[in-house]
Formats: C-alpha cells, sequence, structure tokens
C-alpha cells in the first residue's frame, strides 16, 4: 500500500516537468534518452525539487475519504470520497465545505494548498456540487482526471467486484463518460490484485474481464489489449508508446501505464518510459506507479527519488492509516 502510493507519486513527480512538452521537445532539453530525473517546472509548481500534481492530491483525498468512511460507517463513495474531493476543492480556492475542519486532516497540510494544474472536469464538477454516478452522469467527459486518483480504491476494497464497482463510482463522481470511469475500476482491480500477490499479467487480465464483463463500453478492453500487443513488441520507446494515444483519456492513460510496466522490467526504467512521450505525462507517470509500488513496494525504486519526492511524509502516514482501515 505504501509503495503503491509513493511510487504514484513519484511518476506523478517525474512526468510534472514534461507533461506539456512534445517528445522532441523531451529528447532536445534532455537528450536522447528523454528525461532521466525529477525536472520540475517551477513556474507552474514552485520551488520543490519534485513535486507532485494534482494527480497525486486527488490520489491523497481518495485514500483520506475512504479512511474516514471505514472509521465512520458511511457510503465510501457518496459520503467518504466526495466528501474528501469537496475537501480537495477547498484546498484549489474553493469554499470550505460546510461542518469541515480547516486544520484536521489533509486540510491541515499547507503545501497541499496549492493547484498543480488540476484538471477542468474535475474543477467543473466540484464548483457544480452534485456527485455523478455511472448510471446518472454529470456529462461524457472520459478524460483521465478519473483514473488517475483512484489506486486507493484497491487497496482496501474486499473482493475484485468491490473493487471494480467503487472504482468506477468513484471517477464517475466526476467524469461521466464510460471511458473515463471504466478505466478507473480497472485499475482498482488491478492494484488490488497485485497487492494480493497476482503477477503483472494475472493483474492485468483480471482487470480486463471487469471490463469486458460491463456492457456500458468496449473501448477500455480495445486499449488494454492494444497495451498487451504493443508490450510484447518490447523494448519500447517514445514514439511506440505513443500508438496508444497521449494519455490524455482515461483508457489511453491505463494503457500506456499497463504497457511500460509489462514491457519494462526495471521499474526505475519503466516509470521513464511511462513519461517520456507526447502526453499526459503525469497521468500516466502516476498510473505506472501505482502499479509498479502495488508490485514491488519501495524496495527496487531509486532511494533518492522516493526521498525527495514532496508528500514522502504525509504519504507514510496516510499508507498506515489506510492499513488499518483494511484491518
Amino acid at each position: 500500500i505504501h509503495g503503491s502510493l509513493l511510487v504514484g507519486a513519484i511518476g506523478d513527480a517525474l512526468g510534472a516537468g514534461v507533461e506539456f512538452m512534445r517528445l522532441s521537445e523531451i529528447e532536445e532539453l534532455f537528450g536522447p534518452e528523454g528525461a532521466t530525473d525529477f525536472a520540475p517546472d517551477f513556474t507552474l509548481y514552485g520551488d520543490h525539487e519534485a513535486p507532485i500534481t494534482d494527480d497525486t492530491q486527488m490520489t491523497l483525498f481518495t485514500a483520506e475519504g475512504l479512511i474516514r468512511a471505514a472509521a465512520d460507517g458511511t457510503d465510501p463513495v457518496k459520503e467518504g470520497i466526495w466528501s474528501a474531493y469537496q475537501r480537495w476543492y477547498h484546498t484549489q480556492g474553493g469554499p470550505l465545505p460546510e461542518g469541515a475542519d480547516p486544520a484536521s486532516g489533509l486540510l491541515g497540510v499547507l503545501e497541499l494548498h496549492n493547484r498543480r494544474a488540476p484538471g477542468t472536469t474535475c474543477m467543473k464538477s466540484m464548483k457544480n456540487g452534485v456527485p455523478g454516478d455511472p448510471d446518472v452522469p454529470l456529462n461524457d467527459r472520459k478524460s483521465c482526471g478519473g483514473v488517475m486518483r483512484v489506486a486507493p480504491v484497491g487497496m482496501v476494497a474486499g473482493s475484485d467486484d468491490t473493487a471494480y464497482q467503487l472504482g468506477c463510482a468513484s471517477a464517475a463522481l466526476t467524469h461521466g463518460g464510460p471511458c473515463g470511469w471504466i478505466p478507473a475500476g480497472v485499475l482498482a482491480v488491478m492494484v488490488r490484485r497485485l497487492i494480493a500477490g497476482d503477477n503483472l499479467e494475472d493483474a492485468v487480465a483480471t482487470g480486463r474481464s471487469h471490463a469486458e464483463a460491463d456492457q456500458r463500453d468496449t473501448g477500455v478492453v480495445a486499449a488494454l489489449d492494444s497495451a498487451v500487443q504493443l508490450a510484447g513488441r518490447a523494448p519500447l520507446d517514445g514514439r511506440m508508446i505513443e500508438e496508444l494515444g497521449g494519455g490524455w483519456l482515461g483508457d489511453e492513460a491505463l494503457a500506456i501505464a499497463v504497457a511500460c510496466v509489462l514491457a519494462e522490467p526495471n521499474p526505475n526504467q519503466a516509470l521513464l518510459l511511462a513519461i517520456n512521450h507526447s502526453g499526459d505525462s503525469d497521468s500516466t507517470g502516476a498510473i505506472a506507479g501505482n502499479l509498479l509500488g502495488a508490485l514491488h513496494g519501495t524496495g527496487p525504486i531509486r532511494d533518492d527519488w522516493c526521498e525527495r519526492v514532496e508528500m514522502a511524509d504525509v504519504i507514510a502516514d496516510l499508507a498506515k492509516r489506510l492499513v488499518e482501515a483494511c484491518n
């Protein structure tokens, strides 16, 4: 659990500095291997050398929502996670939710009160103030802002079916298009299976089977199949990764992350592969990190990355509390 959260944050921070660049620009700036370390954009993310983005911010609030729902015995999505996202929205300039203690939990972490390029769909949905549902969608949005934040669901769910349903419902709070929330359900299943001890191939197959059984859309299954096929052509590079899209959409982001972790046995190199492309590098890096951390923990990840990434102490505390919530 700690590994999935922390390595997800590392992938997010590695991708933050190159998210808005074309691959040709990345190579021109960093050389033919692309970015190989944190390369923050200080104009966007302040002066931290390894800054997280909204991806990790929302992942942390997802975790806190699940922890509080478990303690209170309330609905994990419509009360736990939705309330947590309202608190996250306050850190982005929105109103303080009624009854919320500004010094409690993540609201009391001053470093989180920073706008780190939050997604337009998430911001609009939170401003609207009404939670969406897969069966009652708010909109038709299918960007990756739903999938990039739901890994904690897979850490606490008691079954694969529960992980899938809660993952989908969590993303559908803000993203109404099936390709915006089905990938979130799939990721939650994959994270759960990896923490339980599955290998990558089996975890991907189990996640895919849930998407295939969901008749509301077939795009995610096609994207995953393309990812597996591409991984079979390893070694991969950024231009090959772009055959799966840019990662701006939920199915594309999940597919890119899956292809990278399947194709590259070295988890540090897999993280770098996941960010060096002309697309949503922080989100694909974050999702790849969630998967790699769930599989390996932090053991094989570069020590300096684990130490330097922003919010490492907050992540460690949340991981401990999530473990307690599971028990």
